[in-house]
This record gives structure tokens, sequence and C-alpha cells, in this order.
């Protein structure tokens, strides 16, 4: 793929539209390592997803919708991994989820065969990153798992004088989702429903301004992160922050 891609809701296209869900794909092509679905449902709507072809992270983007029982409320995340299935349903306002899936199973990838439920109020996190209070997170998927390797984590960046991130890289495929204020790039700037699909060992910077910057990150697999001042386990720099997800696991994941 590109080192970097930038794609917007109005540059995404659509996919398909039944039984009340509307699907668009921002990612999906043969040269898309890592896929992005966006799915909206309407009021009452039910879902059907597959782990297929690998482990899929689903990202509540507007709910709350409701999954084996537990009521996930916008900013819960779900995996639905290779092998398992899981039916959402959608309340009275509707719903929007966000479906991550790495394009090919790995040759090693673990065995897959479970569903993890993250609701909101579950997920760690934190105002201070260790950032002079400039960036705060949360971690929703530290890759970890014995059955699936995806990660997930979030960044908000609050300092009112803006922020500066320097050019850096990842050892792994990944998209960001701005799901709140403004990110530049260059000299312009990208809103909520922006995807920005960067290679691994791609440079980049960006700039968060004082309105804010919120977004989430995902990843096929636990990265490492390379700055000035060398490689750092990113991996272990959020869970030493953060502690581990605690998730409802669900074996099989049959709804």
């Amino acid at each position: 793929m590109a080192k970097v891609r930038i794609v917007t809701f109005e540059r995404s296209h659509p996919r398909a539209v039944a039984d009340g869900v509307t699907s668009r794909a921002y990612l999906d092509g043969p040269r898309d390592p890592l896929h992005l679905l966006h799915h909206v449902l309407a009021q009452g709507t039910t879902m059907r997803i597959a782990g297929l072809p690998s482990d899929v992270l689903v990202y509540v983007l507007a709910g709350p919708i409701v999954a084996f029982g537990h009521s996930l409320a916008s900013g819960s995340s779900m995996i639905v991994e290779f092998g398992a299935e899981a039916e959402i349903a959608a309340g009275a306002e509707g719903a929007t989820v966000l479906a991550f899936i790495q394009a090919e199973r790995p040759v090693d990838a673990r065995p897959g065969g479970h569903v993890h439920v993250l609701p909101r109020e579950a997920i760690p996190t934190t105002r201070d990153l260790g950032t002079r209070n400039e960036m705060g997170g949360g971690l929703h998927s530290d890759a970890s798992c014995p059955t699936c390797t995806v990660w997930l984590h979030e960044n908000d960046f609050h300092s009112k004088s803006g922020t500066t991130v320097p050019l850096h890289s990842h050892s792994e495929d990944e998209i960001i989702f701005v799901t709140a204020g403004l990110i530049g790039l260059g000299n312009r700037f990208y809103g909520p429903g922006t995807a920005l699909a960067v290679a691994s060992g791609t440079r980049y910077g960006f700039e968060a301004p004082g309105t804010g910057l919120s977004f989430i990150n995902y990843r096929a697999a636990s990265p490492t992160v390379t700055t000035a001042h060398g490689v750092m386990d990113e991996a272990g720099m959020w869970v030493s922050r953060l502690g581990r997800p605690r998730y409802a696991d669900i074996a099989g994941g049959r709804a």
C-alpha cells in the first residue's frame, strides 16, 4: 500500500445495503493489508459478524449496541476472533460500528475461536500518558491474548496550546481513525471520520491543534515505535501505565 493513505468518509465507497444495515468501505483493496469497514445499523437491526478471513476488531462509534447480553455504549469495543461469530443489535436510536480486519490470516496466527467484549466503562484510561498532561489515552487490546494478536488504543490530545508529534515510525501497519477534533498533516487538517492507513516503517508526524484531537489506532499485532531516541516497546509502555484490559470472554462466540 502507499506509505500514508488518507481516506475521508466522502471518499469511502458503498459496500452493501441489506436488512437495515448500510455498509461502506474505507479500505478493502487488494493492496490494503488492513481493511476498515463502516456499518450503520437502523433502529432495532441485528447484524452478524464472523471472524473471517482473520480476527475482526469492532469499535462502537455510535451506540449503544447489545452483544451477548452486554450493552456496549459509544467507545466500547469487541474482538470477534477467527472461527467465531457474534450478533450485535442496535437500540432505538440505531448504531454505527467500525470493523478492522487483517486482509490475510498469517500462517503463524493464534488459534482464535473466542469473542472478547469490552464495555466502555471497563477500558483502562488515563488523562496523562506522561506527556506533561498534553495527551491521554485508553487501551482496548494489547495483543497479548493467547488466542488473538490484535491491538487497539485511543489517544486524546487536550493541550490548549496544541501538540506537535515529531517524526516516528511503528513496526506494524496501522489505521488511525479520527473520532473527534482535527489532525494536522502537512498543511492540511482532517476532521472526524477520517482514516489514515500508515505502512510499517513509515516515518510520519502530525499536529493536534488547541481545539483538540481524539483518535483510535488499530494494528494486527503488538508494535514497537522508533523515534529519534531509539526503539521502544510500545505495548510495554501502554501496559505499564494502564494495565491490561479485562474482557468479558465468550468461548466459541456463537450468539
